[in-house]
């Protein structure tokens, strides 16, 4: 019975140290620019970025039908790309949509081609938060 409780104590041990018991979390970041929604979102896994992704979304509610019709022929992935900076080669995945006058340009950020000096910054879902606040986002933190 002794060598049964040392195994179970064991494998228990494995499981919490190899991070399968860590703690999921999302930070969802938002910022208001020009009339432009910024959604930044970054999922953790314990402090590990899991995933990030970015969506903009505009109203175009007070456009009128050939104006929007004209945008959405602009390419705004590209644009959208070309202004992120630091995250350019990051950034993959963009879509762009309008429906019910509403612009949305969504995109994936791929992680290991965003800089180390940028992911430094965001080590932790609290220094993430910390961060993007900084730079003028309201974030909330949720655990999974």
């Amino acid at each position: 019975m002794k060598s049964g409780k040392i195994i179970i104590a064991s494998l228990l041990a494995v499981f919490l140290l190899t991070g399968c018991a860590s703690k999921e979390s999302k930070l969802t970041c938002t910022q208001t620019t020009s009339g432009v929604d910024v959604i930044f979102i970054v999922d953790f896994k314990g402090n590990v970025i899991d995933n990030m992704d970015i969506n903009y979304n505009m109203d175009l509610s007070k456009y009128s039908d050939a104006q929007i019709e004209a945008v959405g022929k602009q390419d705004f992935c590209s644009s959208v790309k070309n202004a992120f900076g630091s995250y350019k080669e990051a950034f993959n995945n963009c879509k762009q949509n309008i429906a019910d006058k509403k612009l949305e340009v969504t995109a994936d950020l791929e992680i290991e081609k965003v800089s180390d000096s940028i992911l430094d910054k965001l080590a932790s879902p609290e220094a993430a938060k910390e961060e993007l606040e900084d730079e003028g986002y309201t974030c909330t933190l949720e655990t999974k």
